[in-house]
């Protein structure tokens, strides 16, 4: 895992395909102790590491910290869960490579992904929740194609479309 102080985080590209450096606003959240006042910050980081389907270096070597925050501060709703998830998703398809150096860390964060789940399993969920905990659980399992579908079933609409059409 890159340490937050590493001087390579000012020239990682985010969603955008220019440099954002992340680490400023996940030491940010590491002092936030209540996932309700994390919500600025979670925008932001959802707003330039994961741009209309693109992701970056930076999105990948922030996944490692956002989980390993979200188990610290047990922040199990959707917002760190859902992130994570769509950065795996979006990986796999028109994305930089994951490189070989951040490459262990990041994987093994996204298998903790079914603990974060694990932990918020007793709570009740809306929809959309159990959508990205389901979605979340199939990419930590290495299907990502099927954690893409999952995730957009989040509305009754789409899931009684699904199944007039199956």
């Amino acid at each position: 895992m890159l340490n937050l102080d590493d001087p390579r985080w000012k020239n990682f590209e985010g969603g955008y395909r220019h440099p954002y450096d992340a680490s400023v606003l996940l030491k940010t959240l590491e002092k936030i102790t209540k996932e309700s006042e994390a919500q600025t910050v979670l925008d932001e980081l959802w707003e330039e590491l994961h741009h209309q389907g693109d992701v970056g270096l930076a999105s990948y070597v922030s996944v490692p910290h956002l989980i390993r925050i979200a188990k610290e501060r047990q922040f199990i709703g959707t917002n760190i869960i859902a992130l994570v998830t769509v950065i795996e998703i979006q990986r796999h398809k028109n994305n930089p490579p994951l490189p070989k150096e951040c490459e262990s860390s990041y994987l093994i964060s996204i298998r903790e992904l079914t603990d974060l789940v694990l932990v918020g399993i007793k709570d009740s969920w809306d929809l959309e929740t159990t959508a990205w905990m389901l979605s979340a659980l199939a990419v930590s399992k290495g299907q990502p194609a099927l954690s893409d579908a999952i995730s957009k079933m989040d509305t009754e609409d789409m899931i009684d479309e699904f199944l007039e059409n199956n």
